[in-house]
């Protein structure tokens, strides 16, 4: 039967030749610069400018007003994130954005503010060794800073159970006060972030209740933008064989001539064959968004025009929230 897979290719004006896009990395770390403070002040500004607005007219629940936040690991490492609640309450799909390795959650500030301003709630967090996230105490309590380059498959595992398990809990804890619906979780990775967020999927999925206690399978959809094969000797192949991953709704954005395509292409083939078969020729929540550029990561999400709407699209039309599909319920 005729496969479903929603396959566009989009024309990008702005689009760079592969030696441009070699300079626009160059560049990208001043950029990535810039972010990091326009992050961490956006909060203020956009509560400032929501007053404003709101002169003469009943003031804005301050408790949906972006904010960041400080999450605490179980091992004792403060994360820096940023939140921004959305008005649905439990209604709300929460997202929790997974950035690339050696990043930071700061240049996706546009794709944060299109998915809170089509009612989700997003969690962005900088995951140990990046961004706000650098720093630790050592047994002997001194202050040291994390090295990425020295960082190995424990400290992945760590980002993993601590890191976006903290996030989790985060979220949770608003689920608990009726702001989102945790029921509902969707996770988007970028490049490295990729393979981080469909391990955590993977492993949230074999959480089992407890009696009438909601523990896991929370889960209800998965990004993968510019998707990596692997990292630090983790690799994204064991959850394309997960059961319960390939369930999910999937979606993959990719430059054609970045240096992720094909990967992203033999991604999408995968999950294409399960899909197919458990459909009996019928292809269902899978969505491959090829770009017509060399970009990828921060940059393909902010230069190509049509990447964050159609991520946007994606997230609210495959997670659904009713009595009878992801309903809410109470953790505590």
């Amino acid at each position: 039967m005729r496969s479903a897979v929603a396959v566009q290719s989009l024309q990008n004006p702005s689009d760079l030749s592969r030696d441009a896009a070699s300079t626009h990395d160059a560049l990208r770390r001043m950029v990535v610069m810039f972010m990091v403070f326009a992050m961490s002040i956006v909060v203020a500004s956009i509560a400032v400018g929501q007053d404003r607005k709101g002169k003469g007219k009943e003031k804005e629940d301050p408790a949906l007003k972006p904010r960041p936040v400080t999450l605490k690991t179980r091992d004792g490492i403060a994360l820096r994130a940023f939140y921004f609640p959305s008005s649905k309450g439990k209604d709300a799909i929460p997202v929790i954005l997974v950035h690339e390795w050696e990043g930071q959650v700061s240049p996706y500030y546009n794709l944060v503010v299109a998915l809170r301003d089509a009612g989700c709630a997003v969690l962005a967090p900088d995951y140990r060794g990046h961004g706000g996230s650098k720093e630790y105490v050592d047994v002997r309590g001194k202050t040291e800073t994390f090295d990425p380059s020295t960082m190995n498959k424990r400290d992945i595992d760590a980002i993993l159970s601590s890191d976006l398990e903290e996030a989790k809990q985060f979220l949770k804890h608003e689920n608990d006060d009726g702001k989102l619906n945790l029921n509902a979780l969707v996770m988007i990775g970028v490049r490295e972030g990729g393979v981080l967020a469909s391990h955590f999927a993977m492993r949230d999925w074999r959480w089992p209740s407890i009696g009438s206690k909601k523990q896991g399978q929370d889960v209800k959809a998965l990004v993968l933008i510019s998707p990596e094969k692997q990292l630090k000797g983790v690799g994204i192949d064991p959850t394309l064989t997960d059961i319960n991953v390939l369930r999910l709704p999937i979606m993959i954005v990719a430059g054609d001539s970045s240096s992720e395509s094909s990967e992203a292409t033999r991604i999408a083939k995968r999950i294409e064959v399960f899909k197919k078969k458990a459909g009996q020729g019928e292809v269902t929540g899978l969505t491959q968004q090829t770009v017509r550029t060399s970009l990828s990561g921060p940059a393909l999400v902010n230069e190509s025009s049509e990447v964050i709407p159609a991520i946007v699209k994606f997230v609210t039309s495959n997670v659904k929230i009713s009595d009878d599909v992801n309903p809410w319920v109470k953790r505590d």
